[in-house]
């Protein structure tokens, strides 16, 4: 008589139940995976701030002032003629600290009596400095980001900007004004004008290009620009607040983004050029807020905005570097006083270390 052996195997419950606890135990790893990555990603952001503090130190201890955000060069028009302007597309502070970050040859291959931009972004003739300006510079990317940089078409390469302050007038249209901040248009600062203290004064910050994310759009309100200021604080019963100009500026900002008028932008396009929303930044509002920055004459571009925030994708606030070379972690929770506070760099304020 033939013995027939029982086969051993799964049934059809054990291999469902096998199957739950893998996916359960994915569930739990993956959170993880994604989290040490975060983390990985957030330390480079931090390295790199903490380069471009130090070399900005270095270029303030070699020229006795930190870089300017933007300084006089030869402009080429659609024509082909030069133009010499003041304030429009010129050489950054990060394109100024290149020597001090390990870029000597880009430094060196950058004619600085031209103007950095590319002649199809500008609508000048000159292609002068078309390879510099297109360069990816590693150290000027946060991967937090989450946009593919892009020397061609819509550019995304730079991530991180100098600090203004609280100055909402950040051209000077109202004459050649300074800064409440450690850069200014056409005026250099150095370590002396930071009375404040060096490890109380924002000098960068991170900022995500002109993203389709909502807090990388920005925002355009279609009307006479208003009055821009220098400082837009005031003290009002003993308590500092944005002044009524500065008020009515911002709530036509939050109106206009409600309504649908969020457009991706050029936030970040370059990091050779010296103009607000490329490479500079206010603290007028506190980290990643709805919109990116706010321009209110209606046209494109971050460059004339009233507001240019920092923002970020770290879960919970941006990093930022300070004079000192120090970086730090700003929540999107800090008080904005405080946040103005920091963004000054002779306002005299007392902050404590456990404010923020």
């Amino acid at each position: 008589m033939k013995i027939i052996k029982p086969r051993h195997g799964f049934t059809l419950i054990e291999l469902l139940v096998v199957i739950a606890i893998i996916a359960v135990l994915i569930a739990l790893l993956l959170p993880a995976v994604q989290a040490a990555r975060e983390a990985a990603r957030r330390s480079q952001c931090i390295n790199n701030l903490k380069q471009m503090g130090l070399a900005a130190a270095n270029y303030e201890s070699s020229n006795q002032s930190y870089p300017l955000s933007n300084a006089t060069n030869v402009y080429g028009n659609s024509a082909g003629s030069l133009t010499v302007v003041s304030s429009w597309a010129n050489w950054s502070g990060q394109a100024m600290m290149l020597p001090f970050m390990e870029q000597t040859a880009l430094y060196s291959a950058a004619n600085f009596m031209m103007n950095p931009g590319t002649a199809t972004g500008f609508g000048q003739a000159w292609y002068t400095n078309t390879t510099v300006n297109n360069t990816i510079v590693s150290s000027f990317l946060c991967p937090s980001d989450g946009q593919t940089a892009s020397n061609t078409g819509a550019k995304r390469i730079n991530n991180y900007y100098g600090s203004y302050g609280v100055t909402t007038d950040i051209w000077g249209r109202t004459g050649n004004i300074n800064s409440t901040g450690v850069f200014a248009h056409l005026v250099a600062y150095g370590i002396g004008s930071v009375t404040d203290g060096t490890s109380n004064t924002i000098m960068w910050s991170e900022g995500l290009t002109g993203a389709t994310t909502p807090k990388g759009k920005r925002t355009a309100v279609g009307a006479t620009p208003l009055t821009q200021d220098y400082d837009p604080r005031v003290i009002i019963n003993g308590g500092q607040v944005l002044n009524t100009n500065a008020q009515t500026t911002l709530t036509a900002c939050n109106t206009a983004f409600a309504t649908g008028t969020a457009i991706s932008d050029g936030r970040g396009a370059f990091w050779a050029v010296g103009s607000p929303g490329y490479t500079y930044f206010n603290t007028v509002l506190t980290p990643n807020q709805q919109w990116s920055s706010c321009r209110t004459d209606g046209n494109n571009g971050p460059d004339y905005a009233s507001f240019i925030n920092a923002n970020s994708n770290h879960s919970g606030g941006v990093n930022v570097a300070f004079c000192d070379g120090s970086v730090r972690f700003l929540k999107d929770s800090i008080a904005q006083t405080v946040y103005w506070a920091l963004g000054t760099k002779a306002g005299g304020e007392t902050v404590s270390s456990d404010a923020y």
